[in-house]
């Protein structure tokens, strides 16, 4: 395990989701066994990101809600030589989670100059989201005590519409109230989250409230809240798609790099050649 880094050095993070796994090792989601899977993309993180400061896994570790899918994978991801961190999704029992991953599941970590603050957004019995009241209160409060820190936020299900009508049924109910207080957080300087199975890179025009504005004169805004979502280290839904559908692109990753002075660079890692398949016929799972 490496050791904190100093506070004026550019950190990695490399995020992966959505790997479902099932209580049987063997388990296969839409035709592809999701541990082979996990095992590939794990496999390229180690070699390709040699230099990463924190792995974060962002929901649905499992497919069947079993505490030993969350302890397997726990288990797998321990051979990538760096801190993890990790959130559940719709799929995740919350009480299996948090058995299994106890102080790693903590909603707030500090590293180099940044903040990461993992919110649960989940909602007992549904596969769509919403933030408890408890959890926006997590959020400004983790924020404010941050001072100085630049801020990472991750969660599981997408705020934003992906333009997939039956994907966009299950978004955070109330996206608007998360935006209200992260529009008043200017060191928050990306949201990150999974669930969707496909790669998404924008960014949301926050207006400014600091300082006081003429009447009818709208604030200025600022282009500073970077937008992220991540491919599966499974199976792929297809981008744009009025119903069900899977992709065919491989299964992978993203890595982060959080410079000390607020700025950010990313990408996707694709995983080819692991001869995983999946059903693209499928109508659902």
């Amino acid at each position: 395990m490496k050791d904190t880094p100093p506070p004026d050095q550019s950190i990695v993070v490399v995020q992966v989701t959505d790997p479902h796994l099932y209580e049987d090792p063997s388990g296969c989601l839409l035709g592809v066994q999701t541990d082979a899977s996990l095992r590939g993309v794990l496999r390229h993180i180690i070699e390709y990101q040699p230099d990463i400061g924190l792995l974060l896994a962002t929901g649905d570790i499992s497919q069947d809600g079993s505490l030993a899918a969350q302890q397997r994978f726990l288990r797998l991801a321990a051979d990538v030589p760096a801190p993890l961190r990790g959130l559940p999704g719709n799929h995740d029992a919350g009480q299996a989670f948090h058995q299994a991953w106890g102080e790693q599941a903590d909603p707030v970590k500090d590293i180099g100059r940044w903040r990461l603050i993992m919110l649960d957004t989940r909602v007992p019995g549904s596969n769509a989201g919403r933030l408890a009241e408890a959890q926006l209160e997590l959020l400004l409060s983790a924020a404010q005590e941050a001072h100085d820190k630049h801020i990472l936020v991750a969660l599981h299900h997408n705020p934003i519409a992906m333009g997939s009508a039956w994907l966009d049924t299950m978004t955070i109910a109330n996206a608007s109230a998360l935006f209200d207080i992260l529009e008043r957080l200017p060191r928050v300087r990306a949201l990150l989250w999974g669930h969707v199975h496909q790669e998404y890179d924008g960014f949301h025009e926050c207006a400014d409230r600091a300082g006081r504005q003429s009447p009818g004169v709208r604030p200025p805004a600022r282009r500073g809240l970077r937008l992220l979502s991540t491919p599966s280290t499974c199976v792929q839904f297809t981008p744009g798609s009025r119903t069900f559908s899977l992709d065919s692109a491989a299964p992978g990753y993203r890595w982060l790099v959080l410079h000390p002075d607020g700025r950010l660079d990313t990408g996707v890692s694709r995983v080819d050649g692991l001869g995983l398949k999946p059903s693209l016929d499928s109508a659902g799972y």
